[in-house]
C-alpha cells in the first residue's frame, strides 16, 4: 500500500512539473493558456484567474496544460498555439522535458552530499589475483576508456562493465603521468556469498579462487530483517578488479557531481527501465530512516527518464510534435493540423499497444518463474 502511494505521489509530481514547464514558458511567450490542471478526471477544485482556469482533479495520475487552438488551423486568435511562430512553439514543447531534467539535477544536488566521499575513475588499489594486476595496471592510473567508450566519472565504469561476460576480451585505456596506455585483459570473475546472521552480515568474496571475508554489523543504513536471518545468497559478476580513489563532496564540486549523476541517468534511459522502477520503489519504502534519500534518488532517476523519453521523436509525445515543428521550420510551411493529428493519434495507439505488450510479457514472465 505504501509503495503504491509513494509511486502515485512521485508520478504526480513529475507530470505536474512537466506540464508546468509547458505552462510557464507559454505564459512568458504570450500564448493563451485555457487551463492548467493537476490530476485527471472530474475536477474537485477550480479557480479562474485571468484567462486561465486552474484545477485539481480527482485522479492523481497526471495533469495537462490546455492551449487555445492547439490543433485548430482555423482559430483566429493570434495568441492561439497554432498561430504562434514555429520557434516559440518549439520552446514551449521542449520546456516540459527540460523541466524534468532540471528537477533531476536539483535533486542530485541534495542527494550527492550524503554520498560523500564520492568514488572517482582513478585507481586506488588493484585487486590481488585479478587479471588487470597481471597485465600491469597500477594504482593511480586514471581510467579514461573501456572498450573504446569514454569514461568521465566512476558511474561510467559501472555502466560499461555491467555486461562483461566470462572469457570475453576487454580493453581499458588509462592515463599515467600524461601518457595513454591500452591494456587488454579478461574480466575477473567475482563470486560473492552473503550470509545473514543474528548480529550482522558476512560477505565472502572469491576472486579467481582466492577468498576474502568481511563482517558488517546491522545499523540504520542496513537494518536487520528477521525473515532472512540464517539464509545465504550467492551472486557472480565479472569486474575489472580495482578499488577507486574517493574525494570529499564540497560546495565547489557538488555541482559537477550532480551533473555527472544527471548525465549517467540519461545514459540509462534504454537499460532495464521498468525493472529499475520496481526495485527502487521497494527500496524507497523499506529503507528505514534513509527512506527519504531513496525516494529522492528514485524521483531524480525517473524524472530525467521521463524528460528524455518525452523528447524522443515519437508521435503523440512532445518529441513527435517537436519533429513536426522542425520540419515546418525547414520547409517554411506548416503541416495541416488535421494530418498531424492523425499521425499523433496513430502513434498513441501504437504506443499504448506496445505498453500493453510489454506489460503482458512481464506478467507472463512472473507466472512462468
Amino acid at each position: 500500500m505504501i509503495t503504491a502511494i509513494v509511486s502515485v505521489v512521485m508520478f504526480l509530481v513529475m507530470v505536474s512539473l512537466h506540464e508546468f514547464g509547458h505552462f510557464i514558458v507559454a505564459k512568458m511567450l504570450n500564448f493563451k493558456v485555457d487551463e492548467f490542471s493537476v490530476g485527471m478526471g472530474p475536477a474537485i477544485f477550480k479557480k479562474k484567474k485571468g484567462e486561465t482556469q486552474y484545477s485539481i482533479r480527482i485522479l492523481p495520475l497526471g495533469g495537462y496544460c490546455k492551449f487555445e487552438g492547439e490543433d485548430e488551423a482555423d482559430n483566429t486568435d493570434p495568441r492561439a498555439f497554432s498561430n504562434q511562430k514555429a520557434w516559440k512553439r518549439l520552446l514551449v514543447l521542449l520546456a516540459g522535458g527540460v523541466f524534468n531534467i532540471i528537477l533531476g539535477f536539483v535533486l542530485f544536488l541534495v542527494i550527492v552530499p550524503s554520498t560523500s566521499p564520492a568514488r572517482t575513475n582513478v585507481i586506488d588499489t588493484v585487486v590481488p589475483h585479478s587479471y588487470i594486476e597481471q597485465v600491469g595496471v597500477q594504482p593511480n592510473d586514471k581510467i579514461i576508456k573501456i572498450n573504446g567508450k569514454k569514461i568521465n566519472f566512476y558511474n561510467d565504469i559501472s555502466l560499461y562493465t555491467q555486461n562483461f561476460k566470462k572469457d570475453e576480451q576487454a580493453t581499458v585505456t588509462v592515463s599515467r603521468n600524461g601518457e595513454k596506455i591500452d591494456y587488454s585483459f579478461m574480466p575477473t570473475e567475482q563470486i560473492v556469498k552473503t550470509t545473514y546472521g543474528e548480529n550482522g552480515v558476512q560477505v565472502d568474496s572469491t576472486i579467481n579462487g582466492y577468498t576474502t571475508g568481511q563482517f558488517v554489523e546491522y545499523s540504520d543504513k542496513m537494518p536487520k530483517d528477521d525473515s532472512i536471518v540464517g539464509q545465504s545468497e550467492t551472486s557472480t559478476r565479472y569486474i575489472i578488479g580495482f578499488t577507486p580513489k574517493t574525494k570529499d563532496i564540497t560546495i565547489f564540486n557538488v555541482w559537477g557531481e550532480a551533473l555527472n549523476e544527471t548525465e549517467f541517468v540519461v545514459k540509462l534511459v534504454y537499460q532495464s527501465f521498468w525493472q529499475m522502477i520496481v526495485s527502487e520503489v521497494n527500496n524507497a519504502v523499506n529503507s528505514g530512516s534513509y527512506s527519504w534519500l531513496y525516494v529522492l534518488n528514485l524521483v531524480a532517476i525517473l524524472t530525467i527518464n521521463l524528460g528524455i523519453f518525452n523528447l524522443l521523436p515519437i508521435p503523440a509525445l512532445d518529441g513527435g510534435r517537436i519533429l513536426f515543428v522542425l520540419i515546418e521550420m525547414i520547409r517554411r510551411k506548416a503541416i495541416p493540423p488535421e494530418k498531424e493529428g492523425i499521425v499523433h493519434a496513430v502513434g498513441m495507439l501504437l504506443l499504448l499497444a506496445f505498453i500493453v505488450f510489454v506489460s503482458f510479457h512481464d506478467i507472463m514472465g512472473l507466472f512462468n518463474k
